[in-house]
C-alpha cells in the first residue's frame, strides 16, 4: 500500500473492535495513516460532505439541494480566501493518506455508481469550507428572529416575550419600530431552510419534546474530586443515527505522543479527544451567529450564482446582498417560493462568518498542545474560530478550561432576539476577541459542564446563547455532580452518562396534573400514573407513555390557535422555529401575563388531549403500558432499500431516555395518530477519560466504526450501546486485539 509524500512505513493496525491505530515515525505521516484509514471505510461520507461544504451537492443529488446549493454559495460557506495556517502541514498530510486510498482503487466504489459520479481528490478548500459548515449548519436562530418578531408585531408583544430566554427593552423598542415591516415579511424564508416542510406546503407535521434539535452533554472535573487524583472528563456528543456513525474514530501513536478521538470524515480535526497531557469534549453550543435586519431603501449589490443540476441543465440565479448581508427574499424569489414584487421593507441576514476567510489548517494543531493553555490558543486563528461550541479542556497539571470556541458579533444594546432596524449604525457590531471566549478558568468549584444549556446566564460580555435547549439535562450533571459522596471514579461517570431522570418532567408534571380538572375516567388514569411517576423514562414505565405523548402533540400550539386564532405561522413554528419552546404552563403564567386569563382553556385542551392518548393506549397497548413499547430506535443506511446495502441497518428495538434526560433520545412521532416514537438522535458514542491513565478507557459507538457495505464494523457496537454497556479500550500496542495489519509505504 503506497502514500505518496509519506516519509518512512507506517503501520495500520485495526483492532477487533473496529478502531485504526497508526504507528509511524512523525507526526505527518501518523495523519497521513489517518486520512488513509479514514477514506478506506467512509469514502462516500467525505464525498457527501465535501458537496455540502462547497454547494456542489445539486451537480450530483440533483434538484431538491438547488435551494442549500444557493444558500451555501449566498453566505460564502464554501471558504474562500483560504489564508496560511500554521496547520497546514497536517491538512497536507491528512489529504495525502486520502487521496493515496483513491489513487489505489480498482473500481468505483458502489454508492458512487449509484449516484452516477466518482470519487475526486480531497482538497485544502474541501477541508476549509467543511470547517465553516460546521459552523453553518449546527444551529440557525434566524427563524426564530423571524418567526419572534413577526408573531409579537401580529398579536402582541406580551403574548410571547415569556417564551424567550432573554428579552430587553430595547428588543420591545425594536419590535414597535419595525412592526408594520414585520407584518409584511413573507414567511416563505423559512423555506430557504427546510424547502420540503410539510406545514410550509400545506400538510401537517409533528416533532419532538422541548424544541431541542441537537444535543450532547460533556463535564469534567479537576483533581481534587477524583478518585485517581487526576482530572476526568465525560463525553458523549448528540447526533442523528445512522449508519455510517457521523464521527470516524482513531488512534494516532508516534514515539512520545498519542492521540484517540472523534473526527468528522474529511477532515484532520479531532472534535474530542485525548492525550497523553489532556482531554477535551465539547458540545453544540447553541451560540447565536446570526442576526437578521429589516431593509428600507438599502442601497444593494447584486450576485450571480451558477448551480449544477444532475441531469438537467445549470441553473443562474441572482442574489441581492445589503451591507448586511444577502436578502432573503431575493433568494427565495430566484428559487420560485415568494413572488417577484415590489416590497417596501426586506430582510437580510448577517451570518458573522460570510465575510471572514478560514483556512484549511484551523483545529489541526489541537492534540499537539501540551496544555489547557495552548489548546485554547489552537482553538484560535487571528480571534476566529469557524466553530459554534462549547469545549472543556483538562490537562494532566490540573489546568481546567472551559472556552466557547465561536466568533460572535458584539451585541450592544440589544439582545439580538428580533429583527433590527437595517438602517442604524449602532447595529454594526464588532465581532468577538478570543480572549473573550474563555469563560471558565480552574473553577473554584472543580466542575465544568455543558448541555447545549444557556452557560453564561447574564455573564457574558455580550448575548451568547439566545436560543438554548432547555437546562435540564445540564442541571442534573451539576446535581449528580454536587450530591455525589465521595470522590469520583470513572465507572460513576458512566453511571451518570446512562442516567434516565429527566429534571424537565420533574419540573412540569405538577402543573400539568394541577392541569387535569376533568373528572373523566381517561384523566384519572393519567393523574394517577403521573402523580405515582419518578420521572425516569425507563423502558417500562406507564406515565412515560402519557407525558412525552402530551408533549409530542404541541398542545400550546393548539393554545395559541384558540386563543389568538388561526394564523399559518403556528403550523409551521415547531419545524422552522423550534427555539420557540419554552409554552410551557409556568412559562404562561407568570405575572401580569395575559395568558392568566386563559388557564381554563388550557386545562380543557390538556384535558382533551390526554383523553385521547389513554383512548390510544387502551386500544393498541391493552392494560399493560410500557414506554419501551412506543419508544423504538433503529439506525439504517440511506440506501437500505436497495439490495447492496440492504443489511445496512438495526433495530427496531425498545429504548428508554427523552430529549431531556442524560441518557438522550430524541424522537419524532410516526404520525396518522400514532403515539408510536421513533428516535432518530442521541449519543454518538460514550468515553470517558481519567488522565491517570489515559491510554486505558471505556468507550462505545452507536452501531460501529465501519462505513463500506462489507466492513465487519457496520454495527459491531449497537448491541452493547443499546444495552448501557462499554469496550475497554486500550492505546497501548502490544494490547491489541489485532484484527488486520497492513504497512502503508512511501
Amino acid at each position: 500500500m503506497k502514500i505518496p509524500g509519506a516519509e518512512g512505513p507506517i503501520s495500520l493496525i485495526w483492532d477487533k473492535v473496529g478502531i485504526p491505530h497508526i504507528f509511524a515515525q512523525s507526526v505527518a505521516d501518523a495523519y497521513r495513516g489517518l486520512g488513509y484509514a479514514c477514506a478506506s471505510e467512509r469514502l462516500w461520507q467525505i464525498h457527501l460532505s465535501n458537496l455540502y461544504a462547497t454547494g456542489r451537492a445539486a451537480g450530483v443529488l440533483g434538484e431538491r439541494f438547488v435551494t442549500q446549493d444557493l444558500m451555501h454559495r449566498a453566505f460564502n460557506v464554501r471558504a474562500f480566501d483560504e489564508p496560511d495556517s500554521p496547520g497546514d502541514w497536517i491538512a497536507d498530510a491528512y489529504i495525502d493518506g486520502v487521496n493515496g486510498w483513491i489513487a489505489g482503487l480498482d473500481a468505483i466504489p458502489g454508492e458512487f455508481v449509484k449516484a452516477g459520479t466518482v470519487p475526486t481528490p480531497l482538497t485544502r478548500h474541501d477541508i476549509a469550507s467543511r470547517y465553516r459548515f460546521t459552523g453553518w449548519f449546527q444551529h440557525k436562530t434566524w427563524l426564530e428572529k423571524i418567526y419572534t418578531g413577526k408573531l409579537m408585531a401580529r398579536h402582541g408583544i406580551d403574548w410571547f416575550h415569556g417564551s424567550l430566554r432573554r428579552f430587553s427593552d430595547a428588543d420591545r423598542d425594536s419590535i414597535t419600530e419595525l412592526s408594520d415591516a414585520l407584518l409584511a415579511i413573507d414567511p416563505g424564508v423559512a423555506r430557504l431552510l427546510i424547502p420540503d416542510e410539510p406545514s410550509l406546503t400545506g400538510s401537517n407535521s409533528h416533532g419532538n419534546d422541548g424544541g431541542n434539535t441537537s444535543g450532547s452533554n460533556n463535564w469534567a472535573i479537576s483533581a481534587a474530586l477524583s478518585a485517581s487524583g487526576a482530572p476526568m472528563l465525560a463525553t458523549d456528543p448528540h447526533q442523528p443515527h445512522s449508519i455510517p456513525n457521523t464521527f470516524f474514530y482513531a488512534h494516532l501513536n508516534v514515539p512520545g505522543w498519542d492521540v484517540f478521538g472523534a473526527t468528522f470524515p474529511g477532515m484532520p480535526y479531532f472534535m474530542m479527544g485525548l492525550t497523553t497531557n489532556l482531554a477535551w469534549g465539547l458540545t453544540t453550543g447553541f451560540v447565536d451567529t446570526y442576526d437578521v435586519f429589516i431593509e428600507r431603501d438599502a442601497p444593494v449589490q447584486s450576485s450571480t450564482y451558477e448551480i449544477d443540476i444532475a441531469g438537467q441543465s445549470s441553473r443562474q440565479f441572482s442574489v441581492e446582498v445589503s451591507r448586511h448581508g444577502p436578502i432573503l427574499e431575493s433568494l427565495t424569489d430566484a428559487l420560485g417560493f415568494t413572488s417577484g414584487r415590489q416590497r417596501q421593507y426586506v430582510t437580510s441576514l448577517d451570518w458573522v462568518m460570510r465575510d471572514l476567510p478560514t483556512s484549511a489548517g484551523a483545529l489541526a494543531l489541537l492534540p499537539l498542545a501540551r496544555n489547557a493553555g495552548e489548546f485554547g490558543e489552537a482553538l484560535f486563528e487571528n480571534d476566529v474560530s469557524p466553530l459554534v461550541n462549547n469545549i472543556i479542556c483538562v490537562d494532566r497539571h490540573d489546568g481546567h478550561h472551559r472556552y466557547i470556541a465561536a466568533t460572535l458579533r458584539q451585541r450592544r444594546n440589544v439582545t439580538g432576539t428580533v429583527p433590527l432596524a437595517g438602517w442604524r449604525d449602532e447595529y454594526l457590531f464588532d465581532t468577538s476577541r478570543a480572549h473573550q471566549l474563555l469563560v471558565e478558568k480552574n473553577p473554584d468549584c472543580g466542575f465544568s459542564l455543558t448541555a447545549n444549556n444557556d452557560t453564561m446566564g447574564d455573564a457574558g460580555p455580550y448575548p451568547i446563547h439566545n436560543f438554548p435547549t432547555d437546562p435540564a439535562r445540564a442541571d442534573r450533571i451539576r446535581q449528580l455532580l454536587v450530591e455525589h459522596d465521595g470522590p469520583f471514579t470513572v465507572q460513576d461517570f458512566c453511571d451518570m452518562q446512562l442516567d434516565l431522570v429527566d429534571l424537565r418532567a420533574r419540573r412540569l408534571v405538577p402543573d400539568l396534573i394541577a392541569a387535569l380538572t376533568s373528572d373523566t375516567e381517561e384523566v384519572r388514569t393519567a393523574r394517577a400514573l403521573l402523580s405515582d411517576w419518578d420521572c425516569r423514562a425507563t423502558t417500562d414505565s406507564a406515565a412515560a407513555c402519557i407525558y412525552y405523548p402530551l408533549a409530542d402533540r404541541r398542545w400550546h400550539l393548539r393554545l395559541l390557535r384558540t386563543v389568538l386564532g388561526d394564523d399559518p405561522l403556528f403550523a409551521s413554528m415547531s419545524a422552522a422555529a423550534p427555539g420557540l419552546s419554552r409554552f410551557t404552563i409556568a412559562d404562561l403564567m407568570t405575572m401580569d401575563s395575559p395568558w392568566l386569563a386563559h388557564r381554563e382553556t388550557i386545562n380543557t385542551i390538556i384535558c382533551e388531549e390526554v383523553t385521547r392518548i389513554v383512548t390510544w393506549l387502551r386500544q393498541h397497548c391493552g392494560t399493560r403500558w410500557r414506554w419501551g413499547d412506543l419508544h423504538q430506535i433503529g439506525f439504517r443506511h440511506s440506501l437500505a432499500k436497495y439490495d447492496t446495502w440492504s443489511h445496512m441497518s438495526v433495530g427496531p428495538d425498545p429504548v428508554g431516555g427523552s430529549p431531556n434526560t442524560l441518557a438522550m433520545a430524541m424522537h419524532l412521532g410516526a404520525g396518522q395518530g400514532s403515539l408510536v416514537q421513533n428516535v432518530f438522535h442521541g449519543p454518538a458514542f460514550r468515553w470517558v477519560v481519567d488522565l491517570a491513565d489515559p491510554l486505558h478507557f471505556p468507550f462505545i459507538i452507536a452501531g460501529g466504526n465501519g462505513g463500506r457495505p462489507d466492513s465487519p464494523y457496520l454495527t459491531n457496537h449497537y448491541q452493547q450501546w443499546l444495552t448501557g454497556q462499554y469496550v475497554p479500550m486500550t492505546l497501548v500496542r502490544h494490547e491489541l486485539d489485532v484484527a488486520d495489519e497492513i504497512t502503508l509505504s512511501p
